[in-house]
């Protein structure tokens, strides 16, 4: 049904009756588009029209001699300001009631000490950091670049462990036999 709107584009020519059954089955936005583009139509689909009010409008009565195109269409802008209404007032309860608590920094220009076991680390693998702070927004640019760009110390080589250094010159002595 959803390539309704696109077989069906214009039926001049077609009486009403055979394009009914098709009409039947076509959704209000299908059926209001066939009307826009077949105007002969609009005369002879009140009845669809009922199936539709009835549907969607049960409660709602028709007001004075409009027909049941006019009632659904009036209804259906009715839903949508109600719509727009609400959503206007959620919207505003929303912003009246944003959250009062906000999470403030107690120390923003302090030096912060890693924890022992990070800073044993940085000071095994040579990363040196300068633990100053930044005075000036452009000082705090210039200290992050050279931070990330840390400066390394080249590491000792590890030393072996017992046994496998026992291992290797075993392993050594066996080889040159």
């Amino acid at each position: 049904m959803s390539s309704l709107n696109q077989t069906l584009k214009y039926t001049a020519g077609v009486s009403y009756l055979q394009l009914k059954p098709v009409l039947d089955k076509a959704t209000p936005a299908q059926l209001l588009n066939m009307e826009h583009r077949n105007p002969y139509l609009i005369e002879k689909t009140d009845e669809l029209w009922l199936l539709h009010c009835q549907k969607e409008f049960r409660n709602i009565k028709r007001e004075g001699f409009e027909s049941w195109r006019e009632m659904y269409m009036r209804c259906l802008d009715e839903r949508e300001a109600k719509l727009r209404a609400i959503t206007a007032s959620i919207k505003q309860s929303q912003d009246k009631s944003r959250p009062t608590h906000t999470t403030k920094l107690a120390y923003i220009d302090s030096v912060v000490n890693p924890p022992r076991t990070i800073a044993k680390i940085q000071a095994k693998n040579g990363i040196l950091f300068d633990k100053k702070p930044a005075q000036t927004p452009s000082s705090r640019i210039a200290a992050l670049a050279l931070s990330q760009g840390a400066k390394k110390v080249v590491p000792l080589k590890s030393k072996k462990a017992p046994l496998m250094a026992k291992t290797l010159s075993f392993l050594k002595k066996w080889n040159r036999r």
